[in-house]
């Protein structure tokens, strides 16, 4: 089954198209890498998929559930982590994840207690729960952001630049955090500029360019349409025109 499924999708601001007819199917349980430079559309993709904004036309279902019709539902099952999201300063490491898990209310309070607990540890954050979070690095607070987002144990997972200002162990720590997501059969739609992560995560990726979807497959498949030593040239070359 699949748990994406757009067609034909566009969205236009005023003059500018943001995306341009887009058409894509991803698996449930795949860690999907989407791709693109800046302004390319993948926030606006993503924003059309959890229903922050409408589609000027064509179709977007998530788990075969129209996004116009059935957002309620589909957020049940859906988390976002957006790249400019924040902590709650004023409540400790613990309480910006328990609290984030209870705003959903799929988990029961003895459940969402063990999971925090579980997600502390996982982050490398053990000793320092209770700690407010206005007292962290950027890269802890990126760390409990992460946290935060998988909490309610959703299906559905948009991680947009989830390793954005961590240093190596906390992208690290970040990148094991994805993997066994993706172990437990969780669908995984990561944006990064980081194409040594998506190599290394990602079962698929996808190229957006100027909100047209230009290119589809797994990195190697990719490597050798468009004759590449690497995802990283292909990147370039969708990109700019330039041979890498």
């Amino acid at each position: 089954m699949n748990a994406i499924e757009v067609r034909d999708l566009r969205k236009e601001f005023k003059e500018i198209t943001a995306l341009d007819d887009v058409t894509l199917r991803i698996k449930e349980g795949e860690v999907f890498g989407l791709l693109g430079p800046n302004g390319a559309g993948k926030t606006t993709l993503i924003r059309v998929l959890v229903g922050l904004i409408k589609a000027s036309s064509g179709e977007a279902k998530v788990f075969n559930l129209d996004v116009n019709e059935n957002i309620m539902e589909i957020r049940k099952r859906v988390s976002l982590l957006p790249q400019d999201c924040q902590t709650y300063e004023k409540l400790t490491a613990f309480e910006n994840i328990f609290y984030y898990g209870q705003m959903h209310g799929t988990l029961s309070d003895e459940d969402l207690r063990k999971r925090t607990n579980d997600l502390i540890d996982l982050i490398g954050l053990r000793g320092r729960e209770n700690d407010l979070t206005k007292h962290f690095s950027g890269g802890m607070k990126r760390k409990v952001l992460v946290a935060r987002a998988v909490v309610m144990d959703p299906d559905l997972i948009f991680l947009d630049e989830p390793t954005t200002g961590i240093d190596v162990l906390g992208a690290r720590t970040v990148r094991k955090l994805i993997k066994e997501l993706a172990g437990m059969k969780k669908t995984i739609i990561l944006t990064t500029h980081d194409l040594n992560e998506v190599a290394e995560l990602c079962d698929r990726v996808g190229i957006l360019v100027s909100g047209e979807l230009v290119a589809i497959g797994t990195p190697k498949e990719l490597e050798e349409k468009f004759k590449q030593a690497n995802l990283e040239d292909v990147f370039v070359a969708l990109s700019t025109g330039e041979e890498g």
